[in-house]
């Protein structure tokens, strides 16, 4: 099987095992507390990689970790989709109507905010427009879906809190950045699904 062949099929794994996006609703507990992700995707070298965001230290919550380009939902927004992509495009410029939406899952609630995130996976065209937003990101990095699935990047991440307490996660570590916590939980959702895991 090319490389093309293979990544098409992953591709079509990937959208068949999620839902539609315009099936999730906002979450139960109302906009308030509610949030959404966009898992952004693209083809680079025959292999496929991820979006990640490292946060700044200067917003109110993730101080400095991992994620995806989202965030809260605003009032305003139509659909929990809708605040995907327009986060997205405030903290790294994605252009919402770039974004062929392959679909989404139910998410998780943040432990440290209580926040429901909703993640959504997007393919995106090209990554050469992308710009973090100081205000909010610290860098933006691209991850190979070969190395998310390779064991060797795989570990143990110390998390110190702001009281010293030290708690234990499994993590990806790949060029100096960890995926840990709900970002790993997400990541590793999209490769059980994209490996027709679904």
């Amino acid at each position: 099987m090319s490389a093309r062949e293979r990544i098409n099929q992953r591709l079509r794994r990937l959208r068949q095992g999620l839902e539609p996006a315009h099936r999730i609703a906002r979450h139960r507990s109302g906009p308030a507390r509610g949030a959404a992700v966009l898992m952004p995707i693209f083809e680079l070298d025959g292999d496929l990689h991820v979006v990640y965001i490292r946060r700044s230290d200067h917003v109110a919550s993730h101080r400095g970790q991992v994620a995806f380009p989202g965030g809260r939902v605003d009032p305003t927004d139509e659909s929990l989709l809708h605040t995907a992509l327009r986060e997205a495009q405030e903290e790294v410029g994605i252009e919402p109507a770039s974004v062929d939406v392959l679909g989404g899952f139910a998410g998780a609630v943040a432990r440290t905010s209580e926040i429901h995130v909703t993640p959504f996976v997007g393919l995106i065209p090209a990554t050469d427009g992308l710009r973090a937003d100081p205000k909010e990101v610290a860098a933006v990095f691209f991850v190979p879906m070969s190395a998310l699935e390779d064991s060797s990047y795989r570990g143990t991440y110390r998390f110190r809190r702001d009281n010293g307490d030290v708690s234990e996660h499994p993590a990806i570590f790949y060029n100096d950045q960890v995926i840990w916590g709900l970002t790993l939980g997400f990541t590793e959702e999209v490769l059980r699904r994209m490996n027709g895991a679904g």
